[in-house]
């Protein structure tokens, strides 16, 4: 009677084992684990000469973020009608999967929008953040969220920032541009971020004081322009890149189904173009400490790519000689191939007095983490589009 009586229990204990065995089985072999967090970071003007650089000005020779990537490649840096792509069509590029001419911001040859990674991973339930160093403008977030025939219009590129999708996250300089709509009399868009649950942060104290469980959208107008370079100390009240990526992490992280995150570095290029050395170098320190805080707080189940979408052109690491003329010895160690001509902040800097083109050699990218076994040889942006796609 014993036996009969346990039977049941034993049979259903039996079928109930199977189950969660033939449940672990599928999940484990059959079903794709979500990788929580893509980040990417897109960086012109970072070319190898300039990370040789830079490292050779490190004191420990060492760039820690940027170092042991899992996986790299070449990148073509061509727009659908130029040799030399600029920020806005190879951002475009990697936003959509689709090329673009030059100047264009993720609109199709007939002019229709592109759809974007930003707006997959909203409808994949991610939360999404854009950041940049420069302006929230720039064409390096733009091409994300926005679809412009020319992206130099800032205005109505800020315009669309608030009309077409709630991003989650937004920081980044440029509230010069807000106040000047408003000062214009064309729209407070201010007043009506506020109005679409977004909380307005200005300075350092604002950024750092913002709740990161706050499911209230955030958007961080920290600077007139660009973001002003820090000391190397990092001068108190100076907010700075990796704090801006800290933040974003912390804030995004929350949301169970994961992530997209977006951060836009123009300023390496920016230098370059006018030809700071040694603001350019700081400029790959300030990116370096940047992704170094990207891979300690978004942890192992996440894909960060950096990406460099082409140099800048005419610039390039040169070693002055013992016997040079005392006329070139104050000739800074990166230089014109075309110089030279005195204009620019840097005393030691020669330019031509106008900012470089992009060149027609290739960028590259850097992988670290779930998907990076893709990156290898010489791609395109639309390539590194579908492997981003995959991990949405």
């Amino acid at each position: 009677m014993g036996t009969k009586r346990w039977r049941p229990q034993l049979i259903a204990l039996a079928i109930l084992l199977a189950f969660v065995g033939f449940s672990y089985s599928y999940v484990r072999y059959f079903v794709r684990s979500r990788t929580h967090s893509v980040i990417v970071f897109f960086v012109p003007g970072a070319s190898s000469e300039l990370l040789a650089l830079a490292q050779a000005r490190d004191p420990n020779r060492k760039l820690s973020g940027l170092d042991h990537a899992d996986s790299m490649a070449f990148v073509e840096s061509q727009s659908s009608d130029q040799l030399t792509g600029d920020a806005a069509a190879l951002a475009s590029f990697l936003a959509t999967g689709q090329p673009s001419p030059a100047g264009r911001l993720s609109l199709q040859y007939n002019g229709k929008p592109a759809d974007t990674l930003l707006y997959e991973a909203q409808r994949r339930g991610r939360a999404v953040g854009v950041v940049s160093s420069g302006s929230i403008t720039s064409p390096g977030v733009a091409a994300f969220y926005s679809h412009q025939p020319d992206a130099s219009v800032s205005a109505t590129v800020a315009q669309q920032l608030l009309d077409t999708t709630r991003i989650d996250l937004i920081l980044g300089g440029g509230r010069e541009i807000f106040t000047t709509e408003k000062k214009t009399g064309r729209r407070d868009l201010e007043k009506e971020a506020e109005k679409l649950d977004y909380t307005l942060v200005f300075d350092r104290a604002g950024l750092e004081s913002f709740p990161a469980w706050n499911t209230r959208r955030l958007l961080g107008l920290v600077a007139a322009d660009t973001l002003p370079l820090a000391t190397a100390g990092g001068e108190a009240g100076t907010i700075r890149l990796a704090d801006l990526v800290r933040r974003s992490i912390e804030t995004l992280a929350y949301n169970l189904l994961g992530y997209f995150l977006v951060i836009d570095h123009p300023l390496v290029a920016a230098a370059a173009g006018q030809n700071q050395a040694e603001l350019a170098v700081r400029q790959l320190h300030e990116l370096d400490r940047a992704v170094e805080t990207a891979r300690k707080y978004a942890g192992k189940n996440a894909l960060i790519l950096v990406y460099c979408p082409y140099s800048v052109g005419g610039f390039q690491f040169l070693e002055k000689s013992k016997d040079s003329p005392a006329s070139s010895r104050r000739l800074s160690p990166i230089s014109w191939h075309n110089g030279p001509g005195k204009k620019g902040s840097d005393p030691t800097a020669f330019s031509t007095g106008r900012t470089a083109a992009s060149s027609a050699g290739f960028g590259w990218v850097a992988a670290y983490g779930r998907g990076s076994e893709e990156i290898s040889g010489i791609m395109n942006p639309g390539e590194l589009h579908a492997i981003l796609s995959r991990q949405l």
